[in-house]
């Protein structure tokens, strides 16, 4: 079958080959999308006590805040937290792996903020990107420059 396709497919004029390839390469989005709707890599559903310090408090207040991380993937994660958290922050998240018990330490921005009220008390469930060093190293120079004009 594949022999029989590949010779048909030499037959065929290059201009037939490029629409015949937009169209697998639509094909081939529209299945990959349909498994993960917008994000890029599949989430692990996970429930692990983690620690997080969020870059614009620790200027002043040098203080780590208790988070519960409910999803984990390659590119982000999905957690809760009664800390105040808006979007754009960048927080280092520091967690122990569930399968070996290293310490794991993850930069990430907030992408994604929810608040909601649980017994009088605010909760933030907050969707963060991975991001490097770079984008961290920058956001604290701009904190730092901040007030000078």
């Amino acid at each position: 079958m594949k022999k029989s396709v590949l010779s048909f497919l030499e037959t065929l004029p290059v201009k037939e080959l490029l629409k015949l390839r937009e169209s697998l390469d639509q094909i081939i989005k529209s299945k990959l999308n349909g498994d993960l709707g917008r994000r890029c890599s599949k989430r692990a559903k996970i429930k692990i006590s983690a620690t997080a310090n969020i870059e614009r408090e620790t200027e002043f207040f040098h203080k780590t805040h208790k988070i519960t991380i409910l999803d984990l993937s390659t590119n982000g994660l999905l957690f809760k937290t009664t800390a105040p958290v808006i979007n754009d922050d960048i927080l280092s998240v520091t967690f122990r792996s569930p399968y070996n018990g290293e310490q794991r330490h993850i930069d990430c921005q907030a992408v994604r903020v929810k608040e909601t009220v649980n017994h009088a008390n605010w909760e933030y469930e907050v969707g963060a990107k991975a991001v490097d060093k770079h984008i961290v190293r920058a956001y604290k120079d701009m904190l730092k420059n901040r007030g000078r004009f």
